[in-house]
């Protein structure tokens, strides 16, 4: 029961922190426009060539076109394939991505583990014995789980050999840095461990289900984890309570990167939201250092910007 207490407590951290997380960006004043091309929001023909809806004839009187899956077409190969760093790094992406994908595949295989809990509970006739669904259903639990703890233990111990053998790595790598890569590999290494005593993930199966129920769904006769199984649940569940507490949460703030700055191209229309938030962004009193802006705390940006250059000296 310790283990699903434990679970329990871990999983409100996540939601508690990840949600103070996204408020924050949300509640930040309005960003400066960046004016990048292409947005990839825009039609196919626009973003071929890097156009925007700008450039139409009065635009302003025009229905807004967005595409979505022009977006997606652009994130998924980025957040799944990590595309950037494949194109600026090749040599980290070599073991980065491993790393990343061996995570996404632990979350797609507790994911799985979870569709079959719900399933169990319901009495769904997929899981009965010899169905070809359900056979379907602990094959693609079974794969994801083991290819992403194979992924996890190559990218860790790869990405630990690149930063400690990398000058130019080495030399920004934080203790942080080496404490976050040590605790997922502690991780991986743990559960890898616990998966060599049970191929099938079995256990593992059990432990999703008594999650849902804490325990009363479990038979008697069902043994409890392994001391490697505890400890990879102790692992995961302080992992996923630790996650949104550090600079690792950026997976959830590339959102608002791409969408809230990169590609908000959104017209400040009079009277508008963006129009608002600008009003009060003046309204503010920066305290920058630079002199030559005269951001001392007592003007406001209004001031600043209605000022001649060299005047707020």
């Amino acid at each position: 029961m310790g283990l699903y207490v434990l679970t329990y407590a871990c999983a409100l951290v996540f939601v508690l922190a990840m949600g103070l997380r996204i408020r924050r960006p949300i509640a930040l004043p309005v960003h400066v426009r960046w004016e990048l091309y292409p947005v990839r929001h825009e039609t196919a023909e626009r973003v071929a060539y890097g156009g925007s809806y700008l450039e139409a004839l009065n635009w302003w009187e025009r229905p807004d076109k967005r595409s979505l899956w022009n977006e997606l077409k652009y994130m998924a190969p980025e957040i799944l394939l990590m595309r950037g760093l494949w194109k600026e790094n090749r040599r980290l992406w070599w073991v980065s991505f491993p790393f990343h994908f061996g995570l996404y595949l632990m979350v797609a295989a507790f994911g799985l583990l979870l569709l079959h809990a719900l399933l169990a509970l319901g009495g769904a006739p997929a899981l009965a014995d010899g169905h070809p669904l359900g056979r379907l259903l602990d094959g693609l639990i079974v794969l994801a789980g083991w290819s992403g703890l194979i992924l996890g233990n190559i990218g860790c111990l790869g990405l630990f050999y690149r930063r400690l053998a990398d000058p130019e790595l080495r030399d920004y790598a934080s203790f942080a840095d080496y404490f976050n890569l040590g605790f997922i590999f502690l991780f991986f290494l743990c559960a890898f461990a616990a998966g060599l005593g049970d191929p099938s993930l079995a256990g593992a199966r059990a432990h999703t289900l008594g999650l849902l129920t804490a325990g009363s769904a479990l038979e008697a006769s069902i043994p409890g984890p392994s001391a490697a199984g505890a400890a990879a649940v102790v692992l995961a569940s302080l992992l996923t309570a630790y996650i949104p507490l550090t600079h690792m949460s950026h997976m959830v703030m590339k959102y608002f990167f791409y969408h809230s700055v990169k590609w908000d191209d959104a017209p400040n229309r009079r009277g508008g939201k963006i129009e608002a938030a600008v009003r009060e962004n003046l309204g503010l009193r920066p305290t920058w250092q630079a002199r030559h802006v005269g951001a001392d705390g007592r003007k406001s940006w209004r001031e600043i910007a209605a000022s001649e250059p060299g005047e707020m000296k």
